[in-house]
């Protein structure tokens, strides 16, 4: 290396790079080329090499330093790695020029960043597990992560195929509600017209026909719904001027305008013509119409509006009711939503009215809005455009407007009209008083008319008219309704207890809804008596004749005390004492025999609201068809009283559908409870059979019960073996065209048997297992000819595996089915101490004397 010249490096610097007295280090290789190149190249590639993992990391701590944990690490890692290449840089240089001053200190710089970085690295490695740690535990959360989206995945695939079974449930309640309510509307239509009726025949008549209509209309949205969810609702395109529809179906209204005092207004051009599906439409504005019509009050004002603007119609409804709360109108077009879902709410209905109208307008690409009216309460706003979408098919002409948009408003008519009139009292004689607070006009007046010939009766037809009532009557005793607008049954219960003078005043709580919390809380709160709809009129008289005369005893108890005067105290603290223990055996008694008539527990809104719509018409429908046959048989023509008879025989078997939906409710919650008690197995079955010999006699089917003379007795629960025999005896006879059913009744390997065999079309072995599911039936929903909705053997299944059985099939396709039972000799440990555990268990069972069920 040239000397450099001594005024231009200071002397530190030539001292390190001085080469004095030293001779290159190629000496050391004798200078033989290929040595020498050799370690130049391998120097030259190390060096190289450390220099750009150096510049790697650099580079990496620059774009990520925010992201990597100690990117500083990486920095002096990256420096150590670049002076461990300086130090081979150097080998190569002092190969040629000694400069062995420089070379070392390249080698001390070095040798610092090494013992720097053996000095931080120890300190790093807690640091760096943590790291590992909590990646592996962001690993193992990942996995659950995946695991739980599998599951949830899972889930949504189970709420489809529910939705799946809803629709398919809802098509087949339908079915089997459509075909007895038209066989009860029909033949009540005809008797009506026929004449020769009293006025008292053709108000019970008129009472059959008009519940039936609401039942029915129920039943058309339900079926509405079930095909919307299952897209199978389409428009069907014609021709129409939308002006004269509009006016067409306002004109309806027009008689229950008159009859409330409302002023209905309509507002639209000579003529709009427009393409649309006639009879939706028509429903939309029914069901817009009869909602202004059921919330505007006595002198208000309903307005309907239609313009054109854009290409399209835009319909309104205004009315002066109370109108639809901002918080609430997002929610007023879903299914079974309701402004007033609580006990106190004023009107009745299943809350799809308003949801069909919303999706009737969605199916014409149209859409439907709510706002406050000008003047005060909702305005309903429809906006539909006036062409068909493009390649749909249009009709020239339409079909001929709906039959039914005169049904609805009629019936929206009967509703109305029924919550203005009158519900007059019982006679005046002496006697008792009871007061029936109902909101239903027609059950408020049936119930008046069973108890007026043995009581005084004053009606209400809301919990606060029922409080206002009984403060001024002082009645001896109150039944009232739980669903009631202003003030609820339950309300008017509290607000009653809490005043001292009806301390004495036996309540009888009166619902249609199936719901055991209820129940309970509300004989806790000091309802004495608690009676489920549909019920007897016998049922009813029998439970208030034994509250009134526990009343007047006590009060008789008590006036003859007050008239005692020596051992005043002593006699007044035992009747005290005596009466808390007959109210709390009265209690527990009405508890217990609630239970056994009612064990169903249905929390859904939906079923409650349902039970509550159904239940109602169908027991006016009921008691007045039973009125009709008792006072009317001798002045119905021999036609008449046939029709009257298919109509019973109809509402029974609706009656029995219902029942049997609220039964499968029961053995799903878990809350089948069993009476376990010693029973001959062959006279029950034998019994069953006599039982069932008419329905077989009807199809002309040899009906026979084959059982040997001394048989074990059998430990269960007679009424579910009964009821397990009525389910499967049935399903033969209902499915056996020609032959007949056997029933037989062995013991065996410890275990009794009971075997139904019938000469039916058999069932296919890929559909044995399937038809022990609920809601399923071997005939297609839309070709089936045999009633039932497929719960009959998904109920046998779960009442057998209640008492500790199992049900075995053998069939084959041509050749019948034979059901087998399989019952141990006395059930499993946990029913037998559940049978023990006392009376109040039992008693959650079903009346065991009501009419068992045949439902598949």
């Amino acid at each position: 290396m040239p000397r450099a010249k001594g005024g231009r490096m200071p002397g530190f610097l030539r001292h390190v790079f001085s080469s004095d007295g030293f001779m290159p280090h190629g000496h050391c290789f004798l200078w033989k080329p290929g040595l020498i190149w050799l370690h130049v190249s391998a120097d030259v590639l190390i060096g190289l090499s450390y220099v750009a993992i150096s510049l790697t990391l650099a580079y990496l701590v620059h774009r990520a330093r925010r992201d990597i944990p100690f990117h500083w690490m990486l920095l002096a890692f990256g420096t150590f790695i670049i002076a461990c290449g300086a130090t081979h840089f150097m080998e190569v240089w002092t190969l040629w020029v000694p400069v062995y001053w420089f070379a070392g200190d390249v080698k001390l710089l070095t040798a610092a960043a090494s013992v720097a970085t053996a000095v931080v690295l120890p300190a790093l490695v807690p640091r760096a597990l943590a790291l590992i740690e909590a990646a592996k535990t962001s690993e193992d959360r990942k996995a659950k992560l995946e695991v739980t989206h599998l599951e949830l995945a899972g889930v949504y695939e189970r709420l489809k195929e529910l939705d799946t079974l809803k629709t398919q449930f809802f098509a087949n309640v339908s079915h089997e509600l459509r075909t007895p309510l038209s066989l009860i509307v029909g033949p009540t239509e005809k008797l009506l017209a026929a004449g020769g009726l009293d006025d008292r025949q053709r108000h019970d008549l008129e009472v059959v026909g008009r519940n039936a209509r609401t039942l029915l209309k129920h039943v058309n949205d339900l079926l509405d719904v079930a095909k919307l969810e299952a897209g199978k609702m389409a428009a069907s395109y014609a021709r129409v001027d939308l002006a004269r529809l509009v006016r067409l179906v306002a004109g309806h209204f027009d008689g229950l305008g008159e009859e409330r005092r409302i002023a209905l207004s309509v507002e639209a051009p000579e003529e709009v013509r427009a393409e649309l599906d006639a009879a939706k439409i028509e429903r939309v504005f029914l069901n817009l119409l009869s909602n202004a019509f059921k919330f505007t009050p006595a002198g208000g004002a309903v307005r309907c509006r239609l313009a054109v603007a854009g290409g399209c119609a835009t319909l309104s409804v205004e009315d002066t009711g109370p109108g639809v709360p901002p918080e609430l109108r997002p929610l007023v077009f879903d299914r079974f939503r309701q402004a007033e879902g609580g006990p106190t709410r004023s009107f009745g209905g299943t809350g799809l009215g308003l949801s069909i109208a919303k999706e009737f307008t969605e199916l014409h690409g149209g859409t439907i809005a709510v706002d406050d009216a000008p003047g005060g309460g909702a305005r309903f706003t429809v906006t539909l455009p006036l062409v068909a979408p493009a390649g749909v098919a249009v009709r020239s002409a339409p079909e001929e407007i709906d039959a039914s948009a005169e049904q609805i408003a009629r019936q929206a008519l009967e509703e109305l009209r029924a919550r203005v009139e009158a519900v007059a009292g019982g006679p005046e004689v002496g006697g008792p008083r009871v007061l029936v607070a109902e909101d239903n006009p027609e059950m408020n007046r049936y119930i008046a008319e069973v108890l007026g010939a043995d009581y005084r009766i004053d009606v209400a037809h809301d919990g606060a008219e029922a409080l206002a009532t009984a403060e001024a009557r002082c009645p001896d005793l109150i039944i009232t309704d739980v669903m009631m607008p202003r003030m609820s049954g339950d309300q008017l219960l509290r607000a009653l207890r809490d005043r001292p003078a009806f301390d004495g005043v036996p309540i009888v709580i009166l619902t249609a809804r199936a719901d055991d919390e209820l129940r309970v809380r509300l004989l806790r709160s000091g309802a004495q008596d608690y009676v489920m709809k549909p019920f007897s009129a016998e049922e009813l008289r029998a439970r208030v004749a034994n509250l009134v005369i526990i009343k007047r005893t006590r009060e008789v108890l008590q006036h003859e005390l007050a008239s005692q005067v020596s051992d005043l105290e002593a006699l007044a603290a035992e009747v005290t004492f005596r009466k808390r223990e007959l109210r709390t055996a009265l209690d527990a008694m009405r508890v217990a025999r609630d239970q056994a008539e009612q064990a169903s527990r249905a929390k859904s809104d939906f079923l409650s609201l349902v039970s509550h719509e159904l239940r109602t018409p169908l027991t006016a429908i009921r008691t007045y068809l039973h009125l009709l046959e008792r006072d009317g048989a001798a002045s119905l023509l021999p036609r008449q009283r046939s029709m009257v008879e298919k109509t019973v025989r109809s509402s029974a078997r609706l009656l029995a559908l219902v029942e049997s939906l609220l039964e499968y409710t029961r053995a799903e919650s878990g809350q089948l409870v069993t009476d376990v008690a010693p029973l001959d197995l062959g006279a029950l079955a034998a019994d069953v059979v006599e039982e069932m010999r008419p329905l077989a006699e009807q199809k002309q089917l040899a009906l026979h019960v084959a059982a040997p003379p001394a048989l074990p007795p059998l430990l269960s629960d007679a009424q579910l073996v009964r009821l397990i025999l009525v389910n499967l005896i049935g399903n033969g006879i209902k499915y056996t065209e020609q032959g007949g059913v056997e029933v037989s009744v062995s013991h065996d390997e410890g275990v009794h048997r009971l075997a139904v065999i019938d000469s039916g079309p058999g069932i296919p072995a890929d559909r044995q297992r399937v038809i022990f599911e609920p809601f399923t039936q071997l005939e297609p929903v839309r070709h089936k000819h045999t009633p039932g909705v497929g719960l009959g053997l998904a109920l046998v299944e779960r009442m057998v595996a209640a008492l500790g059985g199992r049900v075995e099939l053998r069939s084959e396709l041509g050749c019948g089915s034979e059901f087998t039972v399989v019952l141990p000799p006395a059930p499993p440990q946990a029913l037998q101490a559940s049978a023990s555990a006392g009376a109040p268990h039992a008693a959650a069972r079903r009346d065991p004397c009501a009419t068992p069920t045949v439902q598949q």
